[in-house]
């Protein structure tokens, strides 16, 4: 039976996966540490660091948007240590529109806001979209501001070639904050990688439709014997 390790992604925490917890035998949830000595650039890789030393035995990665970046990263510094990657919502790279790295400086509480109602699909259910916009509001602005940026300069692509263990991508249908366009890809040079839609859900599938998304983490569990 593997054991899970569930990575949060930017302005966000270990509650992304709160829906999860059930639905997997052994897992533990990261709460990345706001590591504000490290310059945005060295982040992402620093995280990975800190996330490979409180690993206890190899596991299966499950990255969501920035923490896939971390997840990916993992893989290539310590690919004993991760039995299979899980990428939700995420790519190989992450540019950030611009717009939003300078709204998030200029006028951070604003940002934040259209940044949770963004990652949510249109058609999401309203009490969610509300507890996502209060959530968004004990979000630090400097750390979010710090964590977009820093996946500004994640860009794994030549070395993807290089990650050997089982792996899937999953993708929310109505994801605004990381669109098809980047997930897909991992197909360029994973042309055979397991990816999954999850229909009706934005970039918060995991609780939108946690059905959903648990009933793949399921079936991967199946085929590649986690």
């Amino acid at each position: 039976m593997a054991h899970w390790y569930l990575i949060h992604g930017a302005a966000s925490s270990r509650l992304t996966w709160t829906k999860q917890l059930r639905a997997l035998a052994s897992v533990e949830r990261a709460e990345l540490p706001p590591l504000d000595h490290i310059p945005p650039d060295h982040l992402i890789e620093a995280w990975a660091d800190w996330c490979l030393s409180h690993l206890t035995q190899p596991s299966v990665i499950v990255g969501h948007s920035m923490g896939g970046a971390i997840a990916q990263v993992m893989a290539l510094k310590r690919p004993s240590l991760v039995q299979g990657l899980v990428l939700a919502g995420t790519g190989p790279h992450l540019p950030v529109n611009p717009d939003l790295i300078a709204a998030l400086k200029a006028e951070p509480d604003q940002a934040l806001n259209r940044i949770a109602r963004w990652s949510m699909a249109k058609t999401a259910d309203p009490i969610l979209v509300e507890r996502s916009l209060e959530q968004m509001k004990r979000v630090d602005p400097n750390r979010a501001y710090r964590e977009f940026l820093a996946c500004t300069y994640f860009d794994v692509r030549p070395d993807l070639a290089r990650i050997a263990c089982p792996r899937a991508v999953i993708a929310g249908a109505e994801d605004r904050m990381t669109p098809a366009a980047l997930t897909s890809l991992f197909r360029d040079v994973w042309p055979a990688v397991p990816y999954f839609t999850i229909p009706d859900a934005g970039h918060m599938m995991m609780l939108e439709q946690s059905d959903r998304f648990n009933e793949v983490l399921a079936d991967l569990s199946d085929q590649f014997n986690w």
